[in-house]
């Protein structure tokens, strides 16, 4: 028992239990912790609209106007807005996301008093500037009253329009 007890082994316990105390009074309390709140969705401040203007017969200009979105603005609806403003066109009744394509729900009167080419451009110009401003999408439908449209004046809808 004699090789147990010497001077060195009881003070080695010391500086251990010693060392012991001050890890554990040194540490601070846990209180209780805070729940995450979830992340809230990335809703930009501004939109960059990449306008599709008609330029007949080269095709179309792009522009790009920055528009600033007030907290919870739809961007979607923002740049339906921005687009017939800048075109001076009738505003398209809505839009929305299905997957991967934009849905846009156009008025009777979208097409009204146009030629056969100004219409082309018209509903191309719009889906253009929405594709190129949202490039996570890949296609744009269109509408006609909420209704699903295989033509709409001299235009044929039944496949999407995809940029270029």
């Amino acid at each position: 028992m004699r090789a147990f007890l010497t001077f060195w082994n009881l003070f080695g316990l010391i500086l251990f239990l010693l060392g012991l105390w001050l890890y554990g009074a040194s540490r601070a309390p846990e209180g209780p912790k805070a729940l995450p709140l979830p992340a809230e969705e990335a809703r930009p401040t501004a939109l960059a609209l990449v306008l599709h203007r008609p330029d007949p017969p080269q095709g179309f200009r792009k522009e790009t106007l920055t528009q600033e979105l007030p907290p919870g603005a739809d961007p979607h609806q923002a740049a339906l807005k921005a687009w017939s403003e800048a075109l001076s066109a009738p505003s398209p009744k809505a839009i929305f996301p299905v997957g991967k394509t934009l849905v846009v729900d156009l008025p009777k009167d979208f097409l009204k008093g146009l030629s056969v080419g100004e219409e082309a451009y018209r509903v191309y110009s719009l889906a253009y500037t929405l594709l190129a401003t949202f490039p996570q999408y890949e296609a744009v439908r269109f509408l006609a009253e909420g209704e699903p449209v295989p033509s709409l004046a001299h235009l044929d809808l039944r496949e999407p329009i995809r940029l270029p």
